[in-house]
């Protein structure tokens, strides 16, 4: 007859037809492998309290609800694992070892300890402040103002393209930048090539700043014979 063998409530569990059986896993004593003369394996369960040597036995051929329980050397070796893993969830370890260390864990009371009350009400508290708070006016103080607004300006975003050859220059309120050469001969970019299928970008990294503020600094570009596809950040 196949049965059904299954971890249910922190009990083994065994369904055998209609018929259910629950084991206790403090009851178990002791779970071992073994074979019979046809190489058939089974799962032996024996008891604590059985004084008359009467255990479970679990054919692997018979258990039809764990693949992997196989009427094998190894699939019985799994079951075993198994089971022994659901007895160890319903029985976890109140004892922790710490390795290399002889002396008990924990401060020990010293003469001149001084007992700490942590109490439950955590709530605010009113507090008098009868002095005024902060640094008093100086002979050379200097007044300074803090704004309360500190947004960024809006950032415009653009993208073009240029087919055109000329040298062009991007806006000196521009933040950042990017360059992509789609075309099919050399681009220049700063005085250096940009080849085919080259991107380049730069980024002025900090808050309100810029790439140029003068014309001499500004970004260039030339098109050359070829295509550029240009992004460009700016305020």
């Amino acid at each position: 007859m196949a049965i059904q063998v299954s971890d249910s409530f922190n009990q083994l569990k065994i369904e055998r037809g209609s018929k259910v059986e629950y084991y206790k896993y403090a009851t178990i004593k002791s779970i071992s492998p073994v074979s019979d003369s046809n190489n058939d394996f089974a799962v032996v369960i024996n008891f604590i309290t059985d004084d008359k040597d009467n255990p479970l036995v679990l054919k692997m051929k018979d258990i039809s609800n764990q693949a992997t329980w196989l009427n094998t050397g190894a699939g019985v070796n799994v079951a075993i694992e198994a089971i022994s893993d659901w007895m160890h969830t319903d029985n976890p370890s109140t004892n922790v070892t710490v390795e290399g260390w002889t002396a008990p864990l924990g401060q020990k009371p010293m003469l001149a300890s001084i007992p700490v009350v942590v109490a439950s009400d955590q709530s605010d508290i009113g507090v008098d402040i009868n002095s005024p708070i902060g640094q008093l006016n100086d002979a050379n103080s200097v007044s300074v103002t803090i704004s309360r607004d500190q947004f960024a300006p809006e950032l415009l975003t653009s993208m073009f393209r240029v087919s055109a050859a000329g040298l062009n220059t991007l806006p000196l309120t521009t933040r950042s930048c990017s360059f992509a050469n789609v075309g099919a001969n050399d681009a220049e970019v700063l005085g250096a090539t940009l080849k085919t299928g080259e991107t380049v970008s730069f980024d002025s990294g900090g808050f309100g700043a810029t790439l140029a503020r003068s014309s001499g600094n500004a970004v260039n570009y030339n098109c050359l014979t070829s295509e550029l596809l240009i992004i460009v950040v700016s305020e």
